[in-house]
């Protein structure tokens, strides 16, 4: 099976990687989630920084070092102290009130999800996964899977081979688990992935009849105050587990929040004290290269016990500091895997170990103004709205205006989605054929045409403008804005698109050509992200347009980043009679 499987998602990446054919689905692709539900939410109460013991000005200062980090692209920030939110942080354009999909940070609740079964005494810790899916159980599955447990689920020590790349050709996920084979004896080494989270929520289905969203909703959500989020499902109607959750950074604040009040809420309790003790324990310690923290159960957490958190890849986080009462929600959009960025770095450094808040501060009216005012105009200094004079050559912008065609080998796989938004979520773009722009003297609207399906984008001149795209039957929100820059003589205006429910920005930069335009497609999070995901799940191979693989050297797996990720394609006007 593991054959099968690899040999699938290989030729589909490779089609994908070397933009030899669109990508076919070989799974029906279902509807992910609703529209963003634009509600109101209910946060935790407000409370200025003093009287939570922080002066505003260190908050200040915190603000304007992440600004400055090069290699980081931070959203929002929310900081709680003592279940007060004292700071939220907009950074240019995302707002802390439109909800954020999940990439990991959703693997500690379905954790959670696990230790209410736990607390009902339905499950051990020690319980077999092929005891429990005993129905119709692979014959390979008693060999490969007999010592595997749930804590070897809940600790990625299973060593399992089947990871989040083999369900892009798989119907069902958990019959490909079980048929997978491993790399090592379960229990003896920490391998991180995904689908040992998925096979916990298989297990809280089997077990109780409902699925993780479900449970959490009836046991923890609907105490909590949590009514909108949602997780996407595999094809089979289980929860995804380890990616997929959509949720408002608020809400997760409170799951947070659960956890400092050693699961007790508003006087009753939750989940066990004992579950949350074990959960943001280190159960295991990690490789170097996963960052400075261990992992308990489905957690990221120091071994003095001085943080956890809840990671999701890209910069979702849910950062607790136990010692302080401090919490930190973010979304970004980093490269990164897991915690290997300058922002757990930045943090730690100003609210972890040493920093202790006052115990008494008084109120400084004229440093809370200031950090109200900052917190609502952050701007990333690697931003390209940063320090832009707002200068537009009207005749240039306007000379851009028509409709392109695009050669059918140069638009293979390109769209105005992000080409990582398109891998992780299992939707590829249909091929480029034609690219329009429509200019007025505030903004403009980019029009793809991919395959048959067009796709608007609307954005301002200097100037964030919001709208939505439909892409895989999903609605999403964009926010999109234009600059322009002239180097050696060569004018050019870049159209940055943001999404502000993800952490994908797309980057467009146009530039006329002697018969129509040349257009240079970027994206963030990007190179770094997908050079580190290719040599570890290839082992040093790189996928072809053939479906081989050749081994992997720097200039070469360089040169085909650029190609995949930062394309140039010359684009053909198309005049008026050919309309």
């Amino acid at each position: 099976m593991d054959l099968t499987v690899s040999k699938n998602a290989l030729q589909s990446f490779a089609s994908w990687f070397g933009r030899s054919a669109a990508v076919t689905n070989t799974v029906v692709p279902e509807v992910r989630r609703p529209p963003y539900p634009c509600v109101k939410i209910d946060p935790l109460p407000s409370s200025s920084p003093e009287a939570q013991g922080i002066d505003s000005g260190y908050i200040l200062k915190y603000y304007d070092r992440l600004c400055r980090e090069p290699l980081i692209k931070m959203q929002t920030v929310i900081i709680a102290r003592n279940g007060h939110i004292i700071s939220r942080g907009h950074f240019y354009p995302y707002s802390t009130d439109i909800w954020h999909v999940s990439h990991s940070l959703c693997k500690s609740l379905a954790g959670l999800a696990v230790g209410l079964l736990f607390d009902d005494g339905l499950i051990s810790l020690d319980d077999k996964l092929i005891d429990i899916m005993k129905d119709n159980l692979p014959p390979t599955a008693r060999i490969n899977h007999r010592n595997t447990t749930i804590r070897h689920l809940l600790t990625m020590q299973t060593g399992v081979i089947f990871n989040e790349i083999g369900t892009v050709t798989e119907e069902d996920w958990c019959r490909a688990y079980l048929e997978s084979g491993v790399k090592f004896r379960p229990g003896t080494s920490f391998d991180y992935n995904s689908m040992n989270t998925y096979m916990l929520c298989a297990i809280v289905k089997k077990l109780s009849g409902k699925g993780v969203l479900e449970l959490l909703k009836e046991r923890v959500f609907t105490p909590l105050g949590i009514e909108h989020i949602y997780w996407e499902k595999c094809p089979k109607g289980i929860e995804k587990g380890g990616f997929g959750v959509y949720y408002y950074p608020d809400d997760i604040l409170k799951v947070g929040l659960l956890y400092l009040n050693g699961g007790v809420w508003e006087g009753k309790r939750l989940i066990s004290e004992k579950w949350i003790k074990e959960s943001t324990k280190v159960q295991v310690k990690t490789p170097d290269e996963t960052g400075i923290y261990g992992y308990g159960y489905q957690v990221w957490c120091k071994e003095d016990r001085s943080t956890f958190i809840f990671n999701g890849m890209f910069g979702q986080n849910l950062i607790v500091f136990p010692k302080t009462k401090i919490m930190i929600a973010t979304t970004a959009s980093i490269d990164e895997t897991f915690q290997n960025s300058p922002l757990y770095t930045v943090t730690e450094r100003f609210f972890g170990t040493p920093f202790r808040p006052r115990a008494h501060m008084n109120e400084n009216p004229e440093a809370l103004a200031k950090l109200r005012e900052t917190e609502s105009a952050l701007v990333m200094e690697n931003s390209d709205i940063f320090g832009f004079d707002g200068k537009f050559d009207p005749d240039f912008i306007k000379s851009l205006d028509g409709s392109y065609s695009v050669a059918p080998e140069d638009g293979i796989g390109l769209g105005v989605m992000p080409e990582l938004f398109q891998g992780v979520h299992n939707c590829f773009a249909e091929g480029l054929r034609e690219f329009s722009i429509a200019t007025n003297e505030e903004g403009g609207t980019i029009t793809t045409l991919e395959g048959n399906t067009q796709h608007k984008v609307s954005f301002g001149l200097g100037k964030a403008v919001p709208g939505c795209v439909v892409y895989g039957k999903e609605s999403i929100l964009t926010s999109a804005y234009a600059t322009q820059k002239e180097e050696d003589g060569e004018k050019t205006l870049k159209v940055t698109v943001c999404f502000p429910e993800l952490p994908n920005i797309r980057y467009l930069t146009i530039s006329k050509t002697a018969d129509g335009i040349a257009v240079k497609f970027e994206e963030a999070p990007g190179f770094d992200f997908m050079l580190r995901i290719i040599n570890r799940t290839f082992l040093g191979k790189v996928p072809m347009p053939d479906g081989k693989t050749r081994a992997t050297d720097t200039d070469f797996v360089q040169k085909r980043m650029r190609y995949f990720l930062q394309p140039t394609v010359r684009m053909k006007k198309i005049q008026k009679d050919q309309l």
